[in-house]
């Protein structure tokens, strides 16, 4: 063996033993973009909250698992999570909500769901409705 290898030998075992118990898809990537249909700029301190819920259980508030909040929203809105694969549960339901307010006043709001596929890649559109006033 040469001099040079024996130092790094135990390095490279290891890493390659740990690349072997990585788990692929370890981490569930959910993305895409909130959207209105009004054509209408919104004052740059509108707040777009973006919230990603387990909604399996009927009768009780949605449980928040991971929330992003931006201002100067704009249509459409990108958004993006990257969440551990074990954070879901077999047989559950998860989804996104979306709300954009002015002054903690309600103006967007999704009004359908827009469930999960955790093992889907593919960008979600989810469309916001201007609340009536």
């Amino acid at each position: 063996m040469k001099k040079w290898l024996k130092p790094i030998l135990p390095l490279v075992i290891a890493a390659a033993t740990l690349a072997g118990c990585a788990t692929p898809n370890a981490v569930v990537e959910i993305q895409g973009e909130i959207w209105y249909k009004e054509r209408i700029a919104l004052p740059q301190d509108a707040v777009l909250t973006v919230q990603l819920k387990d909604v399996s259980l009927m009768d009780v508030p949605a449980v928040v698992m991971a929330q992003v909040e931006r201002s100067d929203v704009t249509s459409p809105a990108p958004f993006h999570f990257l969440i551990n694969r074990d954070q879901f549960e077999a047989g559950h339901t998860y989804a996104i909500g979306a709300r954009i307010s002015l002054n903690d006043k309600l103006m967007f709001i999704n009004t359908q769901a827009y469930n999960i596929d955790v093992d889907s890649t593919e960008p979600m559109s989810v469309r916001v409705e201007k609340v009536g006033r």
